[in-house]
């Protein structure tokens, strides 16, 4: 069994109502939902600094988009 930390967060009463009511609805716990809500912010932090750092490789090297070409080429 994995060890688990415990963290209590503050919410707005209606933010929270609609966590409780979104979590009954996915038939998840509300712990379930929040788990899943961090690991997609992860993901799409993790995706955008890969973004930045693509971008910033292909105006180093004067990429265009034409040397990409399929759908990136005008």
């Amino acid at each position: 069994m994995s060890v688990k930390k415990t963290i209590t967060i503050s919410l707005p009463a209606a933010m929270g109502l609609e966590v409780e009511q979104l979590a009954k609805a996915e038939h998840r716990t509300v712990s379930e939902l929040i788990r899943e809500t961090f690991r997609q912010y992860q993901a799409l932090k993790h995706f955008r600094g890969m973004t930045k750092q693509g971008k910033s490789t292909a105006k180093r090297k004067k990429l265009t988009p034409k040397d990409f070409g399929g759908p990136f080429e005008d």
